[in-house]
Formats: C-alpha cells, structure tokens, sequence
C-alpha cells in the first residue's frame, strides 16, 4: 500500500446526540451511531467514543457549577457498537475537589451492555458565572 493510496474517512460526532439528563454530578446523552462513526471495520470508532464521553464528563462538571478540562484519561473499549445503534453516555462525578474532579463514563447499549467506560481527570478552571 502506497501512502497516496490512503484516505481517512472523516469523523462525525455531534450530528444527533440528545441530553436526556443534567443534574448536580450526572449528565446522561444519547445519540446513534451513523456511518462518519465508524472505523474501518465498520464498528464505532474509537475517538468517536472517547470524544463522546468527554464531553458527557464536561458536562458533569457544568452541573456541578463550574467549567473544566480534561487533565488524564483512561479509557476501556470492551465491545463493540456498530451503524444504526443508540448508545447511552452516561457520566457521574466520584470527585468534586476545589481544583479537580473525576468523573466516570460508561457508554451502553439499548440491553444496558457496557460498551466503554472511561474515567476521566478534569482540571477546574473556573466557577461558572450566573447572569
């Protein structure tokens, strides 16, 4: 393979997501699976999860007052979600410190299955001002 011959497929994330829950420390959003998703393999690619679920855990942060930035993230890809599938990005704040937080991130299914689960480090930047 030459490297002309290469073309990457352009990733999409945000075209149909919906914000089912925000709360104090929980956020919930869910979204389907379309083909600028996927990888090469025909599965969610995996930026795809992983930017979905940062966002989710910034905005863990938002509902708890204040803004943030991810700082570290791990995360665990455990099975696959594929075109057409409605996944559920759920967040919840384990850590609400003065200059961080942590906030786990799990992405499942419509059967409930766990597909990804993340944790993510936030950075605070500052508390969010009420007009």
């Amino acid at each position: 393979m030459k490297k002309e011959d290469i073309e990457l497929a352009e990733i999409r994330v945000f075209e149909n997501y919906k914000i089912e829950t925000l709360e104090a420390g929980h956020a919930v959003m869910t979204t389907e699976v379309v083909e600028h998703s996927l990888n090469y393999y025909n599965i969610s690619h995996g930026g795809y999860l992983f930017t979905l679920c940062d966002q989710v855990g910034g905005l863990v942060a938002k509902s708890l007052g204040v803004n943030a930035v991810t700082l570290q993230a791990n995360i665990n890809y455990l099975k696959a979600s594929r075109l057409g599938e409605t996944l559920w990005v759920e967040g919840k704040a384990v850590h609400s410190g003065r200059t961080t937080q942590v906030v786990d991130v799990e992405v499942k299914n419509k059967d409930g299955k766990v597909l990804t689960k993340v944790s993510l480090t936030l950075y605070i930047t500052g508390k969010i001002e009420e007009n």
